[in-house]
């Protein structure tokens, strides 16, 4: 305990660690991430913030499309994006710092569409899915045999289509536990209009995913850093404080049959 305590003292106050900044970038995905009035704020943008505080580290934090965002976070030597999933084929890619928080995904439904039911993806896809274009789930259902244009429908954000989700003309949608609420909210419309169908396989947690530039140490810092953050309770905390009241009570036995 005592060397991991002076590494991580080393590592936050080293003159080199101090100078550093980073640009960091994410997508509107509430309520992991979210534009409020001047702030990106959000669960894991408010956990992003404390990393940045806690080590010293000059974050400049802005939100994009997705896809821009992951090709700025590959080009740029000192930026990262939040939040975003650790997969075998990002791997390599990045540097990882996490993880953030999380949630199960689903398939979900409207539940006055009853006839929208598959038990499986193969069923599923006789339906129209709404995925964003280049998210992890894109290229999962790509490689489940789906066809871009025919049953796999591309938005520019994994919110876009709940619009026109609500109005019957996107047939199933892709959403967690956490967000799906807040997504229906900025519709008017409440957890109790949709239900989920099938749960998605994981496709890796979500972190904060920094350039290959970006120098060891710092990377170092950032992780022992969240790693201090959730021994000592801080992390859980801040999940809580912006999310409990939005969890819904979705449990696998809830999924329909």
């Amino acid at each position: 305990m005592r060397r991991f305590l002076c590494t991580v003292l080393f590592l936050f106050t080293s003159p080199l660690f101090a100078a550093s900044s980073l640009h960091l970038l994410t997508e509107h995905f509430p309520p992991y991430n979210y534009q409020d009035g001047n702030r990106i704020t959000g669960i894991n943008a408010e956990i992003v913030h404390r990393l940045c505080e806690i080590t010293s580290t000059d974050c400049n934090m802005q939100m994009y499309p997705w896809l821009r965002a992951y090709e700025y976070a590959l080009q740029d030597p000192k930026a990262g994006l939040f939040t975003t999933s650790r997969t075998p084929e990002r791997q390599a890619k990045f540097q990882w710092v996490g993880p953030l928080a999380s949630s199960r995904a689903f398939l979900y439904r409207l539940k006055n569409r009853p006839e929208v039911n598959p038990k499986d993806l193969i069923q599923a896809r006789q339906f129209g899915i709404a995925v964003a274009r280049g998210d992890v789930y894109e290229e999962f259902l790509l490689k489940a045999g789906f066809v871009r244009g025919k049953n796999l429908l591309d938005f520019p954000s994994k919110s876009a289509p709940i619009g026109l989700f609500l109005q019957g003309k996107v047939d199933l949608i892709i959403g967690s536990e956490l967000v799906m609420p807040a997504w229906l909210a900025a519709h008017n419309a409440t957890i109790e209009q949709v239900e989920p169908v099938i749960e998605l396989e994981t496709k890796g947690d979500n972190y904060l995913a920094l350039n290959l530039a970006v120098p060891a140490e710092q990377v170092a810092a950032l992780q022992a850093a969240l790693d201090e953050m959730k021994s000592s309770g801080e992390y859980q905390r801040i999940v809580a404080r912006l999310f409990v009241e939005a969890m819904p009570d979705v449990r696998a036995s809830n999924i329909k049959e």
